[in-house]
């Protein structure tokens, strides 16, 4: 275990939840703060001298692109200490981590992830020989950096599977004539219902955009385009005189195929 540093500067705390992380799975930024503040009450007994705090950012966002990141880069110096919960609430993208480490290695700092890795620091200080120049070397540090890499493809992974799963509920709860969110979709209006103590919204079929639908898609399925389409609509449907060929796309390209048959 590598002992405490002797001379510390500044301790940070470094906490980020995105929009929707900020009330689940133990990612909230009071949870986040207070598991570091306990680690730096432990380790060093002293307390966080700053908090830098991501609201509403995704980890697949640049370090060099955030608010909070940057300012904490432009304020660390040499014997500052760094102190993160977990890889991802830094950033979930490998090549992202990376490059930011040679940043904090030239600087001088300590990077600890508290709940992942403990007191054991992914990024700290080398060695300097005679010259002052810091060593390039280090078997443990080249360890950390294989378990990095790992832990670091990981959490993409993960990430792109949350992503799925939040399209999956968003596409099964449209799927039940349930409004996701936004304007109603052409052929539907919204319509107020309660499930419990819950408000919803729910889709209804307008029977007026429905025949437009209707002849939409009966169109299309008989191999014309967009440009002809909205003009077919035009003049089958004077009512829409208007109707033009890019919101026969997005008509056509909606993901939720399922609003074609909600009738």
């Amino acid at each position: 275990m590598i002992e405490p540093r002797k001379q510390i500067n500044n301790v940070y705390g470094y906490v980020r939840v995105s929009t929707y992380e900020q009330a689940s799975n133990g990612c909230s930024l009071d949870t986040q703060q207070k598991l570091i503040e306990e680690f730096v009450q432990e380790k060093y007994n002293r307390k966080v001298d700053k908090f830098f705090i991501e609201t509403g950012v995704s980890g697949t966002t640049p370090i060099v692109d955030r608010p909070a990141s940057r300012e904490l880069t432009d304020v660390m110096d040499e014997h500052d200490i760094i102190v993160c919960t977990r890889l991802d609430r830094m950033s979930r993208s490998s090549s992202d981590l990376l490059n930011i480490i040679p940043i904090l290695e030239e600087t001088g700092v300590t990077l600890y992830f508290c709940q992942q890795f403990g007191d054991v620091p992914i990024v700290y200080p080398k060695s300097k020989d005679e010259s002052g120049l810091r060593s390039k070397f280090d078997m443990n540090e080249m360890a950390n950096r294989i378990m990095l890499m790992v832990l670091s493809a990981v959490s993409e992974i993960e990430h792109g599977n949350i992503k799925d799963r939040f399209a999956d509920g968003k596409m099964d709860w449209a799927a039940k004539g349930h409004s996701i969110g936004g304007a109603a979709p052409f052929g539907f209006d919204k319509q107020p219902v309660k499930y419990g103590n819950k408000h919803r919204t729910k889709l209804i079929p307008n029977e007026q955009e429905q025949d437009v639908l209707k002849t939409i898609y009966a169109l299309h399925d008989s191999g014309l385009g967009w440009r002809r389409i909205a003009k077919q609509v035009r003049s089958l449907h004077p009512e829409y005189p208007n109707f033009h060929y890019q919101k026969v796309g997005k008509i056509l390209g909606r993901k939720f195929q399922g609003l074609r048959d909600c009738k």
